[in-house]
């Protein structure tokens, strides 16, 4: 609790709570005007008005465990691996073998304990034993047939959504992480508002035109300047990053966050479902919803270790 009321007081994350708030008023002024101007346009204003009530459910959710410590912060993220991986394995039928599902969702838990206690070194060579230990389920059971497929999905349900997104866990441990990780959660969730917004208005060039329609060239690129712009804006988050490396992060978040959330759309198209799950009104599942992350947080959490080596914590880098 007192380590929760400290961060709350930190300056960093009080300004940031106002821009959000900020962004949350225009966002109401924008539906109110979209409702004055295109009033027949019923349909996008009642989805667009679900997505920006969700978010009032989402953000505390976010925040409280943010704010509250690593430990909260990490338990939070297992948790959201778990339920990706529940909801791909609904949506591809791995569900239906409780071996795999058992297995699969021991090595995220287990990815989990490296970034618990910053054992780095032990971090980034977990995928190597989560695959090894997958590819033994078959050879335990003495079963062949379906094997290469099951194995296949849960190899990569454990790599993505439970190794990938960990490296947003992780961001919680290194100097001033509470600001590393509210940049890039901050700025997924904006490239995503301006690639809509952008497409929306002047969009006529489809990005993917099988995979994901509604996507278009104009916004795409209106997300990646709108991402660099926001990235200016809180770039005090991340204070140690350089001019240069700023706007290469930012662009490489717009850019990876787009092949985030054409990795998911390719998967639902393959599968011929809208979304992977009803859990958030308006935004789909959880995996809907965090398909962008999972694909930048790993980006992310690298850059800036590379380039920045010493925000890390004592023990951390490289020899534990």
């Amino acid at each position: 609790m007192m380590l929760f009321e400290e961060n709350l007081r930190n300056p960093i994350v009080s300004k940031t709570l106002w821009v959000i708030g900020s962004l949350l008023v225009a966002f109401a002024i924008y539906l109110l005007a979209l409702s004055a101007i295109k009033p027949q346009d019923h349909k996008q204003r009642q989805s667009l008005f679900k997505n920006y009530i969700a978010w009032f459910f989402i953000l505390p959710s976010l925040a409280i465990p943010l704010l509250a410590g690593p430990t909260a912060w990490v338990c939070l993220v297992l948790v959201l691996s778990l339920i990706c991986f529940r909801e791909f394995a609904s949506a591809t039928g791995l569900w239906r073998d409780a071996y795999f599902m058992r297995v699969a969702a021991a090595c995220i838990v287990a990815i989990f304990y490296p970034v618990l206690v910053r054992w780095y070194s032990l971090f980034v060579v977990m995928p190597i034993y989560a695959t090894l230990l997958l590819l033994t389920v078959p050879i335990a059971r003495d079963a062949f047939e379906h094997m290469i497929q099951r194995t296949c999905l849960s190899v990569l349900a454990v790599i993505y959504f439970g190794w990938c997104l960990a490296h947003l866990a992780y961001l919680i441990h290194i100097k001033g992480g509470i600001g590393y990780v509210l940049f890039v959660l901050l700025l997924v969730e904006l490239n995503d508002i301006c690639a809509f917004s952008v497409g929306k208005a002047i969009g006529k060039h489809k990005l993917s035109p099988r995979l994901s329609p509604n996507k278009t060239i104009e916004g795409s690129l209106g997300a990646l300047v709108g991402v660099i712009g926001f990235g200016f804006l809180f770039r005090y988050l991340i204070p140690d990053f350089r001019t240069f490396h700023l706007i290469l992060i930012c662009g490489l978040i717009s850019m990876t966050g787009t092949f985030g959330d054409l990795a998911i759309s390719f998967i639902k198209r393959d599968l011929g479902v809208k979304d992977m799950g009803k859990v958030l009104p308006g935004h789909g599942g959880i995996l809907d919803r965090l398909d962008s992350l999972i694909f930048v947080a790993p980006i992310f959490f690298h850059f800036t270790v590379y380039f920045y080596p010493w925000l890390h914590n004592p023990g951390w880098w490289p020899h534990r």
